[in-house]
């Protein structure tokens, strides 16, 4: 009996999940029966070639790590349509910044752990000019740029100075970036505070305008605004504008999530979406941008878990592993590999110190039984 392409294809993803029934088994056998069947399968199954296909998947272009597939193996079996379900089933990571290593190693248990440390204060600042100061390595207690902007630090603190930076020029644009594994406070020239999240972005002008004091984010941010009602504080994302006269609130931005969140903590915001509606939060709510359809909601918030990581802390309230998983890639700057895609879904409640191992966080989901960690490297499997 012949078996078509696309049924032998869906029989590997069913095999894979572990959801064949008798029949399916029955067929598949079958075809592992037909000379160099056998040997394809293995191929195409070996735990080995979906690691290193994902890192391709995630990290080049996909149509060129088909045509390097290709080359490699050439079945005539519709290894890409498979390799498009084993997208869904096993890489979720192509989204974005987890990625994973081209031959990793995997072994049971928790036993062999290389040291994974947590994240530090660190960022870089990129000033108008090019000019480009990586604060992990100049330990400077003052850095001036060329044009005069002067940054001033204290322990982990950045103090932008508000006399050098009004005698800049209107519209010349610095940032500070946060990488992976980083953490920084900022304090900008109108005295608003700023902590920045692992892997975050703060934008602001040499001069803010005589209207607005505008600043452009990306990842996740706490804002404690200096109040002055004639001088509003705006703050940019991708999807979301806020403004306030003077407050304190998170945004979390993510380009690699779905949903653009700002929660208020005290005072009040004005949050609008692109499409140009408006929302007016109270303290304990929080405004969600959805990136599909750009809709904006706002739901109560759960404040101490939201602020959780500007404390020090790590707080999950019944969140999905996955979403946890994302948080920790991020502040220990690790690789996430998901092995078993329906332990995502399950929800896990933690509360633990930000500065701690990453082995007694993993060590306590665990303990509910239903989740398995295995560590080589910088890579984590999940099971």
């Amino acid at each position: 009996m012949h078996i078509s392409k696309n049924k032998i294809s869906e029989l590997i993803v069913k095999h894979l999940k572990g959801q064949l029934d008798a029949n399916q088994e029955n067929e598949l056998k079958k075809w592992l029966k037909k000379p160099g069947k056998k040997e394809r399968f293995d191929q195409i199954v070996s735990k080995e070639r979906i690691l290193q296909k994902s890192f391709e998947y995630d990290e080049f272009n996909q149509e060129a790590a088909w045509t390097k597939l290709d080359k490699q193996i050439k079945p005539k079996l519709d290894y890409k349509k498979w390799l498009a379900y084993a997208a869904v089933l096993l890489i979720p990571l192509a989204i974005g910044f987890l990625l994973l290593q081209k031959t990793p190693e995997y072994e049971t248990g928790l036993a062999e752990v290389q040291k994974i440390e947590p994240g530090s204060s660190n960022a870089v600042i990129y000033f108008s000019n090019g000019e480009i100061v990586d604060l992990s390595k100049d330990t400077s207690g003052v850095i001036r740029s060329k044009e005069n902007l002067l940054v001033e630090r204290d322990s982990n603190q950045l103090k932008i100075n508000d006399e050098e930076l009004l005698a800049g020029r209107l519209g010349k644009m610095n940032r500070i970036v946060t990488p992976i594994g980083g953490e920084y406070q900022v304090v900008l020239p109108d005295g608003t505070k700023v902590w920045m999240n692992a892997n975050s972005y703060l934008e602001f002008p040499s001069k803010f305008s005589i209207k607005e004091r505008k600043v452009i984010a990306k990842g996740e941010l706490y804002f404690d605004v200096e109040r002055n009602k004639e001088w509003p504080f705006v703050v940019a994302t991708k999807g979301m504008e806020l403004r306030v006269l003077g407050t304190e609130f998170n945004v979390r931005a993510y380009e690699d999530e779905e949903e653009i969140l700002s929660t208020l903590v005290e005072g009040s915001v004005q949050v609008n979406n692109s499409l140009g509606e408006e929302i007016i939060l109270n303290p304990g709510y929080q405004a969600i941008i959805k990136r599909n359809d750009n809709s904006l909601t706002n739901v109560l918030a759960n404040i101490e878990e939201v602020t959780a990581w500007k404390n020090g802390q790590f707080i999950f309230d019944n969140r999905r592993l996955e979403n946890i998983m994302y948080d920790l890639a991020r502040w220990y700057d690790i690789k996430v590999f998901f092995a078993n895609a329906t332990v995502k879904d399950k929800n896990f409640s933690v509360d633990v110190q930000r500065y701690g191992n990453i082995e007694d966080i993993l060590k306590l989901i665990e303990g509910t039984g239903d989740a398995q960690f295995t560590i080589k490297g910088n890579v984590i499997t999940v099971e």
